[in-house]
């Protein structure tokens, strides 16, 4: 059965389709290109255009933020609620003096993470209630900033800051509770990750060594997990008991030499790929690791993926649309709630334009999907910047 796709068209529109290319639906319509959009005499309504799309966790609601269609253009953006059935759009939140980033549904999906940059370069993370329309909350300031929710859905772990002044806190969304501080000294990673219902996160030591820990959302009963030198990116295999952990050893943002498939409970770790990789991703119904690599010579990326012990397979080559590669750059942080691989491991979805001999590159970048179990290559869906699928 082919998955649901959610992608921001060639249009900046956010339509719907199929992974097969069925069912294609426009979610959102920029009337001010539409005739008779307006009563005669009167202006045409301001152009706007939609960026980052997220579904909900039932598959019910798409969010996405409507802003400016001229990127320079002044004006607030807003982040709306659409319903995947084309009748219902609620604005939820307006910005006026941020740019917007990224929207995270909570795992019950009655609230959103927001996470915005004011003009002063730092990050806000905000709360908003699907219930609450127009009311928001600040969680936490400061740059970096990342973050993941807790399974029931009301607590979220934030890392914030770098290593000399940073934490990992969890904090009550409904601003009930009192903070927890699992780390005072997080090392060199991104997001914080639940798994089984126990905070996974890398505490700093010296230098660029740095212990991944699993421990109760306050901290409490600590166990390590591994012990690592470098930069580490850290994602669940979404089974509630393994994690992946990639390592970059320059500690800079180059890519990960290896990535590892490690068992919490048991310690079992088991050497999954040891090609350097921009990012990866792991798909639980395939048991396999899609990741990316860079080709810095020829100046494009390609997509491959590899079973524990056996060899690589590649996929495709391909250029990145800017929005492609802001998500694989903080993979870590998207793949909790942006999939690229549909629940059933059937289909990978990208966007950007095919690097292959039989490829037409003057046709703009697409929104691609890839039958992971098929000998074809990716087929275009759409003309589009950017892609995300149902998580169900």
């Amino acid at each position: 059965m082919a998955g649901r796709v959610v992608l921001i068209g060639e249009d900046r529109q956010v339509h719907l389709i199929d992974s097969d290319g069925g069912r294609p639906q426009a979610l959102t319509v920029d009337w001010s290109k539409q005739l008779m959009a307006s009563r005669w005499g009167e202006p045409a309504p301001p152009s706007t255009a939609w960026i980052w799309p997220v579904w909900s966790p039932d598959g019910v609601w798409v969010a996405a933020f409507e802003i400016p269609y001229d990127d320079d253009a002044a004006g607030p953006a807003q982040l709306q609620l659409l319903s995947t059935d084309g009748v219902r759009q609620v604005a939820l939140f307006t910005l006026t003096d941020e740019a917007p980033l990224y929207a995270a549904w909570s795992p019950d999906g009655a609230r959103l993470a927001v996470l915005t940059q004011p003009t002063d370069g730092s990050l806000n993370l905000h709360h908003v209630a699907v219930d609450r329309p127009g009311v928001s909350r600040v969680l936490e300031q400061g740059a970096p900033l990342f973050f993941s929710w807790a399974p029931e859905g009301q607590q979220i772990s934030v890392h914030v800051g770098g290593r000399r002044a940073g934490r990992v806190i969890v904090r009550d969304a409904l601003g009930d509770g009192a903070d927890l501080t699992p780390s005072a000294s997080p090392g060199l990673y991104c997001a914080p990750i639940w798994i089984g219902g126990r905070l996974v996160f890398v505490e700093g030591q010296s230098g660029l060594r740095g212990v991944v820990l699993s421990a109760n959302a306050d901290g409490s009963d600590p166990r390590e997990v591994a012990r690592l030198v470098g930069l580490a990116a850290i994602t669940p295999a979404f089974d509630g008991e393994r994690l992946l952990l990639g390592v970059a050893q320059d500690g800079e943002g180059g890519a990960y030499d290896t990535v590892r498939l490690i068992h919490l409970s048991s310690g079992e770790d088991v050497l999954v790929n040891d090609e350097p990789c921009l990012a990866f991703f792991w798909s639980a119904a395939r048991q396999s690791l899609l990741y990316v690599r860079v080709d810095r010579d020829r100046g494009h990326l390609s997509w491959h993926e590899r079973r524990v012990g056996a060899p690589p397979r590649a996929l495709c080559r391909f250029i990145p649309t800017r929005e492609m590669l802001f998500h694989l750059h903080y993979f870590d942080q998207l793949s909790l709630t942006h999939p690229l691989v549909s629940a059933d491991g059937a289909t990978l979805v990208f966007a950007g334009t095919l690097v292959e001999d039989d490829a037409d590159p003057s046709g703009g970048p697409q929104i691609y999907a890839l039958d992971l179990d098929g000998e074809e290559g990716p087929r275009p869906l759409a003309a589009g910047a950017y892609a995300c699928v149902c998580p169900r």
